[in-house]
C-alpha cells in the first residue's frame, strides 16, 4: 500500500591584524596539528557569554531581540570556525563605530570564550523551528502512519503513538522511530507498503501532531538537552558508524566523507536524513556485519551534534600560501616573522616569530579580536583600508605562523 504523495511545503595592513600574536607570548612551538579545535560539551552554553559580552545589545538571535546589527542565526552563521572568525573580523570597523558612539568598552574574549561564542552562533541552526501540528497531520497521513498506528485509541497493527506525547523534543520521537525501524520496515514490506521518507521539518511537525492528538497528556514531558558533540564521537564509534565512514567520519572505502555532506541543518533534519539513508544502509550494514544501532538516553542527540559540527573544524592551511598572504597584505611592513626578519622590516608591531597565538584557531581569533581597537587606530593612522580576510586566508596564515614559531623554538 503506497501512501499518496504530499504537496511540497515551503519548507591588513593585514599584518596589523596580527599584532596580537606577539602579545600572547613567544614561548613554545605552535606547529599546526589537525584542526586544533576543542568543542564545548554544551554548545548552547555560549548564550550566557553572548549576553554577558553585550552582543545581545545589538544582535537578535533567529529573529528575536534587538537588531541594530545583523540578526544572527537562521543560516547566517555557517561555515568553518575560521570562516566565521573571518566574518567577525571583517565586521570590526562597523562594529567598533557603534561601540565608540555608545561609549561601550570593546568586549575582550579569551581563547575558550571565542570557541564557546562561535560554537553557539554556529549551533543556532541545530535548534530548528517549532513543529506545526497541522503539517504533522499531513505527514502522518502521507507517510502511511495511520494505516498501522492510532493516537490514543488503542493499538492497531503497530503500537499506539499516544505514548510519544511525553517526548517534548522531536529528537526523542526520531529516536523512538529509529529504534523501532527494523520491525516497522519488516512489517511494511509484508504489507506491500513503501517505507516512510522524511523531509526537513517533518519530524518536528509529526511530534507536534502526536502531542496535540494524544488524550490526557503526560504529567511530565521528557526534555532532551542539546547533544554533546564530544560524546557523539564516542557514540559514532560504539554504534559501528566508523566501520564504514572512518574513525573521524572522513569517509571509508564504501562510505562518503560526512564532513562534505550538507549537515548544517536542524537536529531533526539530520535525524530525518539518517532515517532516509538507513533504508539503503540497512542491507549494506548487514553485509558488513554491523547491526542496526539502537540509541538510548541522549545518544542520538550526541551523535547528531557530532555530525553537525563536522564541517566546523578547519582543515590544515598551506604555509607557503600563508607566506604569500603575509607578504601581499603588507604584514611585513609592521611585523617580522621568522625568516622574514632579515628583510629589514620596520617592526612597528610585535615580532611574530615564536608566538604561540597560532597554536589553535581560537587563540588566533582571540588575539586578533582583543587587539582590534589598537589595530584599527594604527590602520587608520596609516590611511590604509581595513584588511578583510577570508577563512582560507586565516587557515594559511595560521599554518605559516605556526611554521615560523616551530622554527624559532629552541632545540629540545
Amino acid at each position: 500500500m503506497t501512501a499518496p504523495p504530499r504537496s511540497v511545503r515551503a519548507a591588513a595592513a593585514a599584518a596589523l591584524a596580527l599584532a596580537a600574536l606577539g602579545a600572547l607570548g613567544a614561548t613554545g612551538a605552535a606547529a599546526q596539528a589537525g584542526s586544533g579545535l576543542e568543542l564545548p560539551p554544551d554548545p548552547l552554553g555560549g548564550r550566557v557569554l553572548f549576553a554577558a559580552k553585550g552582543c545581545a545589545q545589538c544582535h537578535g538571535i533567529a529573529g528575536r531581540g534587538r537588531s541594530i546589527g545583523p540578526n544572527l542565526g537562521e543560516g547566517h552563521f555557517s561555515g568553518s570556525f575560521l570562516e566565521l572568525g573571518a566574518s567577525l573580523w571583517n565586521h570590526v570597523p562597523g562594529m567598533s563605530v557603534t561601540f565608540d558612539v555608545a561609549g561601550l568598552p570593546w568586549p575582550e574574549l579569551e581563547e575558550g570564550e571565542m570557541t564557546e561564542l562561535l560554537a553557539f552562533l554556529y549551533f543556532i541552526e541545530y535548534l530548528g523551528r517549532p513543529g506545526v501540528a497541522a503539517a504533522g497531520q499531513e505527514v502522518f497521513a502521507d507517510q502511511g502512519c495511520a494505516f498501522c498506528h492510532e493516537i490514543g485509541a488503542g493499538e492497531g497493527i503497530g503500537p499506539d503513538l499516544a505514548g510519544l506525547e511525553r517526548f517534548a523534543s522531536p529528537l526523542y520521537v526520531a529516536q523512538e522511530i529509529w529504534n523501532h525501524g527494523p520491525r516497522m520496515l519488516a512489517s511494511m514490506r509484508e504489507l506491500g507498503m513503501r517505507a516512510p521518507s522524511f523531509a526537513e521539518g517533518d519530524l518536528a511537525d509529526l511530534a507536534a501532531y502526536v502531542r496535540q492528538q494524544a488524550e490526557g497528556g503526560a504529567q511530565e514531558r521528557l526534555l532532551l538537552a542539546p547533544g554533546d558533540p564530544n560524546r557523539g564521537h564516542e557514540v559514532f564509534a560504539a554504534k559501528g558508524c566508523s566501520k564504514c565512514h572512518g574513525r573521524d567520519a572522513r569517509g571509508g572505502e564504501d562510505a562518503p566523507d560526512l564532513s562534505q555532506v550538507d549537515l548544517h541543518r536542524s537536529a531533526e533534519g539530520i535525524a530525518a536524513t539518517m532515517w532516509n539513508h538507513g533504508l539503503v544502509m540497512g542491507d549494506f550494514m548487514r553485509e558488513r556485519g554491523v547491526g542496526w544501532p539502537i540509541f538510548e538516553d541522549s545518544e542520538l542527540a550526541d551523535l547528531i551534534a557530532y555530525l553537525f559540527f563536522l564541517p566546523f573544524a578547519d582543515l590544515p592551511g598551506d604555509p607557503a600560501r600563508g607566506a604569500e598572504v603575509f607578504a601581499s597584505r603588507s604584514c611585513a611592513d609592521c611585523h617580522a616573522a621568522g625568516e622574514l626578519a632579515a628583510g629589514g622590516a620596520a617592526e612597528k608591531g610585535p615580532r611574530l616569530a615564536g608566538s604561540t597565538a597560532a597554536a589553535s584557531p581560537a587563540a588566533l581569533m582571540a588575539a586578533m579580536w582583543n587587539h582590534a581597537p589598537m589595530m584599527k587606530t594604527a590602520i587608520l593612522g596609516e590611511a590604509l583600508p581595513w584588511p578583510e580576510l577570508a577563512g582560507a586566508d586565516l587557515r594559511d596564515l595560521r599554518a605559516f605562523l605556526g611554521r615560523q614559531a616551530a622554527a624559532a623554538a629552541p632545540p629540545p
